[in-house]
C-alpha cells in the first residue's frame, strides 16, 4: 500500500511540474495573438527562466540569484512615454528598492543610453542589447528574455519567479494633462502595480 501511495504521489508531482509553463515557451506559443491575449492567456502565471543580463557597466546579473520580486521594464529612447515616466520610476525605486529588483531592458544600444543613464535612479540595472541579442521590428530578445509588447512595458515577477502582471504604457503631458498630473498618475499606477507582489 505504501508503494502504491508513493507511486501516486510521484505521478501527481510529475503532472504538476509538467504543467508549469515558462515565459519564453508561453510567449512563443501565443504568436499572432493580440497584446491583451498575450498578457492574459500566455504571460500571466508563467514562470521566469534563468537569464544572465549584462548591464551597461558590464556586470552580469542572473535572475536565478535574485531572491526578491523583480520588475523588468522595457524601454526605448525614441518613446516619449518611456522618458516621461522616469521621474515616477525613480520615486517608486526610492520607496521600494529594498523589496524589489528593478531591471530595465533597452531597445537602444549601450552608446545611446546616455539620456537614461543621467536620469534613471542608479539602483535600476540598465541592460542594453548585446552583440548576440536581437532587436527587430519593436521586438527584443535580451539574453534570451523575449519582449513583444509596447514601450514602456513593465513585467511584475514575484519572489517565486511567477509572472503576476504586465503593465503597458505611461501617462504623458498633453493639452489637458500637466507634467505634474502625468507624473502623479504614473507613480500611482506603478505603485498599485508592484504592490501585487508584496507579501
Amino acid at each position: 500500500m505504501k508503494r502504491f501511495v508513493s507511486f501516486l504521489l510521484i505521478i501527481l508531482a510529475t503532472s504538476v511540474f509538467a504543467q508549469k509553463k515558462y515565459y519564453n515557451q508561453a510567449v512563443n506559443s501565443c504568436a499572432g495573438k493580440s497584446s491583451e491575449e498575450l498578457i492574459d492567456k500566455c504571460i500571466k502565471d508563467s514562470y521566469l527562466l534563468n537569464y544572465d543580463f549584462t548591464t551597461d557597466e558590464g556586470k552580469v546579473v542572473s535572475t536565478k540569484d535574485i531572491k526578491k520580486p523583480i520588475v523588468i521594464l522595457a524601454a526605448a529612447g525614441w518613446s516619449a512615454p518611456c522618458i516621461g515616466q522616469i521621474p515616477a520610476i525613480n520615486e517608486i525605486v526610492d520607496i521600494y528598492h529594498k523589496d524589489f529588483e528593478f531591471i530595465m531592458i533597452f531597445w537602444d544600444k549601450k552608446d545611446k543610453l546616455g539620456r537614461f543613464k543621467e536620469k534613471v535612479d542608479s539602483r535600476v540595472l540598465l541592460v542594453p542589447p548585446g552583440e548576440l541579442d536581437k532587436v527587430e521590428q519593436g521586438n527584443l530578445d535580451i539574453s534570451g528574455f523575449v519582449h513583444k509588447l509596447d514601450y514602456p512595458t513593465a513585467y511584475l515577477i514575484d519572489k517565486n519567479k511567477k509572472f503576476v502582471d504586465v503593465k503597458r504604457g505611461a501617462a504623458i503631458p498633453s493639452k489637458t494633462v500637466t507634467r505634474e498630473q502625468a507624473n502623479e498618475t504614473n507613480i500611482s499606477e506603478l505603485e498599485k502595480f508592484i504592490k501585487q507582489a508584496l507579501n
